[in-house]
């Protein structure tokens, strides 16, 4: 199982439209349209100075350098090097995996006062994007971006998908899956603080994890805060397999 998530972890890149990507012999890189780069995973014997100029020069001026490392980033301090140079540790997930069977709404004892549904036109898409952005605190995703994944849904395809979640017809919650093969994975899992603690988590879990066995998945992957969103996972029958952190310059 161990080598299943870490192999379905590895292959979890997403490149947006409007970004670039960048696969070298020692790296690979998305240069995000106006956010900056983010190096997803780096395996070198090359000086990382040499590395980090070669990364800046991609880099829209003003923007972050962010550099994820694992167990699998060679060389095996990379952390510290980063460190050394200038990078702040910003980000720390676990990569957490479950098998899917059974009635998962069930087991997680989902709220009856939490509804779910799939974002399915280009209003429900935006947002989704909009609970995102406020609850991570990340940048919206561009007008090309939200009309990129609008143009999809109304192809028919539903993966990567987003997901909504109400309580009382408000709009509480929101998240995301991509289906790969037998694999689901799950993302950007978000609940506005007033309505923390009454369930909207399970629930954006159980209706994804629903979904993607009625497609034929039986592997649901994440990878969540160690913070916040982990600890709950874990209550609800996930494994943690690794962890991967992120440093930004």
């Amino acid at each position: 199982m161990r080598e299943r998530v870490l192999r379905a972890a590895a292959e979890w890149v997403w490149v947006p439209p409007d970004a670039v990507d960048v696969v070298t012999d020692d790296y690979r890189m998305i240069v995000y349209g106006g956010r900056g780069p983010s190096v997803l995973w780096s395996s070198t014997t090359r000086p990382l100075d040499e590395l980090i100029g070669e990364m800046r020069e991609r880099a829209p001026d003003g923007t972050a350098l962010r550099w994820w490392v694992d167990a699998r980033t060679l060389p095996a301090d990379t952390g510290e090097i980063l460190q050394s140079k200038g990078f702040t540790q910003v980000e720390e997930l676990e990569i957490l995996a479950r098998p899917l069977s059974g009635d998962l709404a069930a087991e997680l004892d989902v709220p009856g006062d939490v509804v779910v549904r799939q974002a399915l036109d280009a209003e429900s898409i935006e947002l989704a994007a909009n609970v995102d952005s406020e609850v991570f605190g990340w940048p919206p995703p561009s007008r090309n971006e939200l009309d990129h994944e609008a143009a999809a849904v109304a192809r028919g395809e539903r993966s990567p998908g987003r997901f909504l979640a109400e309580i009382d017809g408000e709009i509480v919650g929101t998240s995301g899956y991509t289906l790969l093969g037998d694999v689901v994975r799950l993302w950007g899992g978000s609940v506005l603080e007033k309505a923390r603690g009454r369930g909207v988590y399970r629930a954006l879990i159980a209706a994804r994890c629903r979904a993607a066995q009625e497609a034929g998945a039986t592997l649901a992957l994440v990878t969540a805060r160690t913070a916040t969103s982990a600890p709950t996972l874990r209550r609800i029958g996930f494994v943690a397999y690794g962890t991967k952190y992120c440093f930004q310059l």
